[in-house]
Order: C-alpha cells, then structure tokens, then sequence
C-alpha cells in the first residue's frame, strides 16, 4: 500500500490533493496490488520506484494514443449525459507485436549521442556501476518506451563489477553517460 503524504506544508497537501483528484493514486495503488493471468504485482514484489516508472510510462502511452474522435466521445457523454465517464471506456491502442523498422529509415532516427571509442559508464545512484568503452550499437525497437532507440555494446572495464563474469554487455543510450579520461578504464 502507498505511504500517505504527510502533511507538514500546505504545498505538500495541495501536491497530494491534485494526485488524487487526478487519479494518480489510484492508478498506483492499483499497480501496487494487481493480478491477473499475466501479471501479479505480488510475485514480482514490486518497489516503489518501480510503480511510479510503470505509472508514468502508462499515462505516456494514454497520452499517445488519445486521438479526436475519443475526445470527441467523452465530450458527449459528459456535456449531454451529465454523468461521471465510465473508466472502462478507455481503449488503449499498443504497438504490433511484429515491430517493423520504420519505412523512413535511417532518416528518422535522431544522431546516436555515443561514438564508437567513447568511455560510459551506466547511470545509476550507486557509486559501483559498470563502465567501459563503446565497440557496437545498433538501433532497436525499445518497448519499454514504445519506440525505437540506439542501444550500444559496451566493452566492460577489467575493474568493472561484472567484468567479473562476462566482457561486454548492452544499453539503451538513455541508460549511459560519458566518463572523463582520467576515469581508470
């Protein structure tokens, strides 16, 4: 179960009022506790940084896939019918499973930020993360995104913490930052 906000300030309270009344409690509560035959939020023992992420990358896909005519529709039904909206109504559109590489490819894909030589290391709060030099990358379907995105191949430092059990792994460019050369790779 989420952890209320405490209210020590009135911005606290306010902050804490506007993600209720906009159902973003719900929405976290509800991943919190979820079950069905291809989830169960228990089992996977979520934490809660986990919920918030999985939280902001569904009202991203709602975001996405709002479209006239569902707008058009609620509209109705709230101006003429004078009722709250049925949450069911809500048809989320997701990508195919079979993920074509864009027609317009190579045009549409944004520069890759990383070059073939360059030191990175994996962003992270713990001051123990791997690190290394880029051999590779390619561009890939990223589903957690919902889009396509450059992933690189990172040859993994001898003093990084996996090079302990494998030689090079892989990023989604998001997922790296540059290192100074003064860095012992």
């Amino acid at each position: 179960m989420l952890k209320p906000v405490s209210y020590k300030t009135d911005q606290y309270k306010a902050y804490q009022q506007a993600l209720d009344d906009f159902g973003i409690t719900e929405l976290l509560t509800k991943l919190s506790n979820y079950s069905d035959a291809d989830f169960d939020s228990t089992w996977m023992q979520l934490k809660q940084q986990e919920i918030e992420i999985l939280g902001a990358i569904l009202i991203s896909q709602l975001t996405s896939s709002i479209d006239g005519k569902l707008i058009a529709d609620y509209l109705n039904l709230i101006r003429h019918i004078n009722q709250d909206v049925v949450p069911g109504l809500i048809n989320l559109k997701f990508p195919d499973a079979s993920i074509e590489l864009p027609a317009n490819f190579p045009e549409i894909a944004k520069a890759p930020r990383f070059l073939y030589g360059d030191r990175l290391r994996w962003l992270s709060a713990e001051s123990d993360t791997d690190w290394g030099i880029v051999i590779g990358r390619f561009y890939n379907y990223a589903s957690h995104r919902c889009s396509w995105a450059w992933c690189y191949v990172i040859w993994l430092s001898k003093d990084s913490p996996s090079a302990a059990w494998t030689s090079a792994d892989i990023a989604w460019e998001e997922d790296l930052e540059p290192i100074n050369e003064e860095s012992t790779l």
